[in-house]
């Protein structure tokens, strides 16, 4: 039994996952917002199994910074304002899934390098997302009003954005809407995987590797 069970983990980890990218907005960012900054915007499965893994991101740094960005979770849609309303407004209802180190592409100001960031694991319905930056600010897409931006591909809907100055509190400023720049990689785990293993194994046999 062992074996068999050592065989299908080995079979997740070796790739029976596919991945995909969504991109976003393609830029040039044309705005942007400082150090402590959050980006948020919604992922939604249309695909059982989509796990997010990796992006990439507009952001303030020079060439070849180096940054950081956690990220946050919220069942459901993570937009809407004003300032002293909407998801973003509080932390009630979020989830930090971890801090992931990140590089700035070979552009000032410009999109990051690959990000390794905490597993997504998207079930049904909308999942709200935040992404904290620490060190640059982010930059996006967009200086006026809704409506937001839609990008989605057979797996995947991105709507985005919003950003905010001092998120999770009732203060600084509200920004909508902001698109975010850059792209989403995920994967979505072949049947025999998912059959074998459940989603919960194959997200761990991904983070063994």
């Amino acid at each position: 039994m062992r074996s068999i069970l050592a065989g299908v983990v080995a079979l997740a980890a070796a790739g029976a996952a596919n991945a995909d990218v969504l991109n976003a907005n393609p830029g040039p960012a044309n705005n942007g917002g400082a150090t402590n900054w959050a980006m948020f915007f919604d992922l939604e499965a249309l695909t059982p199994g989509v796990v997010v893994t990796h992006l990439t991101t507009a952001n303030t740094g020079a060439a070849g910074a180096a940054f950081t960005v956690e990220i946050f979770t919220f069942s459901g849609s993570g937009l809407g304002g004003p300032v002293a309303s909407g998801p973003g407004s509080s932390n009630a209802g979020w989830t930090s899934l971890g801090i992931a180190n990140a590089t700035q592409g070979p552009t000032a100001s410009g999109v990051s390098e690959l990000i390794d960031i905490p597993d997504i694991v998207l079930g049904a319905g909308i999942t709200g997302v935040a992404m904290r930056f620490t060190g640059v600010g982010p930059r996006y897409f967009g200086t006026g009003a809704p409506p937001l931006s839609i990008y989605q591909d057979a797996n995947l809907r991105l709507t985005t954005g919003d950003g905010r100055s001092v998120p999770f509190t009732a203060t600084g400023s509200f920004f909508s809407s902001r698109a975010m720049v850059g792209a989403v990689t995920y994967v979505v785990p072949a049947p025999a995987s998912l059959a074998l293993l459940g989603l919960g194994g194959l997200v761990a046999a991904r983070r063994r590797r």
